[in-house]
């Protein structure tokens, strides 16, 4: 008796284009997500499954003075200044088997299929967003220690009890994001360029909102909204139309935007913490517990980013298929497989040129800000 497994080639390509939509909708940084690098992330799509490297440039801006009147072009020519950033993806996969002549008849074959692909989208966005937030949060060059009256402190050993997400946090990140850095050493971080979303209108686009994106933990939310600060900044809200085009929007406190994610877990993807445990993904991720604050109490590391922040591979069209010669034919496998890829953005010059740039061996655009969950 043969099964009503999927072999229509182009059923099976709709199946994996459906994976990627409803990946997307679940993913909380897909909203900041583009090819160019005014966005956060930026995508660079990738469908040579068997690549495993990838690379973005950085361009520096043209801030020569240019020519005018009758000069000549060439007495003015700017140089621009390139640093490549390559990483590695790989491809992932998962499967499912049916029971024993499960999907003998079309009703139970369309039932187990909705119910095992969207576990497979599940798990796909689970492991793809888990590396995201990984990566964001792995050895940070921009990390903000801030205690709850608004001191400064110098390691995550520095804060205590109490010493939770508020709106000094954000004062300071949102300072380095628009100023730039200078850390103990004399050395200069770059400021963050700020993202801004456009919202279709039957006139053409209306831009609701420039502004820095800000992940914070539930435990760093909840405090913050006992921030009397925060509070009488809810009152005079800019940016009104954020709240519904922004994904886990949570409030505006001058030009951030809080985005709302959980915590990190075996069945949830989020904000990464100093018990978070170790990751292997396409790169693996450890030694979490050093951001623990004093006397071993556990902190969020709650992030900002600026546009190119993020670089990202993936596969445009994932594969799905359905393989009923499982088990001598009496089991259905229902597969899916996708080329993915995601590193935080940090050049490495090789040159003396290069290692002379203000980007050199730093954290392109995320600020990182442990505060403690109690």
């Amino acid at each position: 008796m043969s099964s009503f497994a999927v072999t229509d080639l182009k059923e099976i390509k709709k199946h994996g284009s459906d994976i990627v939509v409803r990946m997307l909708q679940r993913d909380p940084f897909a909203q900041f997500t583009g090819a160019t690098h005014q966005n956060c992330v930026i995508a660079v799509p990738e469908s040579a499954k068997g690549a495993s490297q990838i690379q973005i440039s950085i361009v520096s801006d043209l801030i020569g003075a240019g020519v005018k009147g009758n000069q000549d072009l060439d007495e003015g020519e700017d140089d621009l200044e390139f640093l490549q950033f390559p990483f590695k993806g790989d491809l992932i996969a998962n499967s499912h088997k049916s029971p024993v002549d499960k999907i003998m008849d079309k009703t139970t074959a369309g039932s187990w299929r909705r119910e095992k692909k969207t576990s497979l989208v599940a798990w796909f966005t689970r492991r793809t967003v888990k590396e995201k937030f990984y990566t964001i949060s792995n050895d940070p060059t921009n990390l903000v220690i801030v205690k709850k009256d608004g001191t400064a402190g110098a390691t995550t050993a520095d804060l205590a009890e109490g010493d939770t997400f508020n709106t000094f946090v954000i004062d300071e990140m949102l300072d380095r994001a628009e100023n730039g850095w200078v850390d103990a050493n004399d050395v200069e971080h770059p400021s963050l360029e700020s993202y801004f979303i456009e919202k279709s209108t039957e006139h053409g686009m209306e831009q609701v909102g420039e502004f820095y994106p800000i992940f914070v933990g539930p435990q760093s939310y909840k405090a913050l909204l006992d921030d009397p600060r925060w509070q009488e900044a809810q009152k005079h809200q800019a940016y009104a139309g954020l709240s519904s085009a922004v994904k886990g929007y949570g409030g505006v406190y001058r030009n951030a935007v809080i985005i709302k994610v959980p915590k990190t877990s075996v069945l949830k993807a989020g904000i990464i913490r100093s018990d978070s445990p170790d990751f292997n993904g396409v790169y693996s991720y450890t030694g979490f517990s050093a951001f623990k604050a004093g006397g071993d109490i556990v902190t969020e590391l709650n992030f900002m980013l600026g546009a190119g922040a993020l670089a990202l591979g993936f596969d445009e069209e994932p594969r799905y298929a359905e393989d009923d010669t499982a088990d001598s034919a009496r089991k259905v496998k229902a597969w899916a497989d996708q080329f993915f890829g995601t590193k935080k953005v940090r050049f490495v010059g090789e040159t003396t040129e290069e290692k002379a740039s203000l980007y050199h061996d730093k954290d392109y655009a995320v600020i990182v800000a442990p505060s403690t969950i109690k």
